[in-house]
């Protein structure tokens, strides 16, 4: 099988599933709330303001207008830790190869 072969049959392949995955994300969201609620895995999704959740019986993905905000306050808290411990390790060796 030649090079065009391959790249149609994935072509095919990568179409289907995208069709695949937007009926199951369509099934989900237009579900009524009695189904949903009863249900262990449900879709929803809002645009006004932009929301994403994805419930399952244990866990909860979502992204939203304020997960980059999350996300931006962890960067920072890490980052403050990361420049915290730069400076023990510099005031450590600055004790140890000090001269006296």
């Amino acid at each position: 099988m030649g090079k065009k072969g391959r790249i149609k049959y994935f072509i095919l392949f990568f179409t289907c599933f995208i069709i695949f995955i937007y009926g199951f994300i369509q099934v989900n969201i237009n579900k009524t709330e009695l189904v949903k609620e009863k249900s262990k895995f449900t879709i929803d999704f809002k645009l006004n303001p932009v929301d994403f959740r994805v419930d399952t019986k244990g866990y909860v993905f979502y992204a939203n207008n304020k997960t980059i905000f999350n996300i931006k306050e962890k960067c920072i808290g890490v980052e403050k830790k990361i420049i915290d411990v730069k400076e023990s390790c510099v005031d450590v060796f600055n004790g140890v190869f000090s001269k006296k």
